[in-house]
């Protein structure tokens, strides 16, 4: 058998994510409310789609609650 040098994995890069303005100071789109159903509606909690579009808990609370 022939000896080769084996190397250890790369450890992989450590990424940043962005902090998010917890203020809310962010509004979304009229166009993306349906979306935003679509999202809490299939499993998504409100605060995961609040985190995705960077916006306050509220916001998400505000726009599923409004009627279509």
């Amino acid at each position: 058998m022939s000896t080769t040098k084996v190397e250890p994995a790369a450890e992989p890069k450590q990424i940043r994510r962005k902090a998010i303005d917890k203020r809310g100071t962010r509004e979304i789109p009229l166009s993306q409310f349906g979306r935003v159903r679509t999202l809490t509606s299939y499993g998504m909690t409100p605060a995961q789609v609040a985190e995705l579009y960077g916006v306050a808990v509220g916001e998400i609370d505000r726009i599923i609650r409004r009627p279509r």
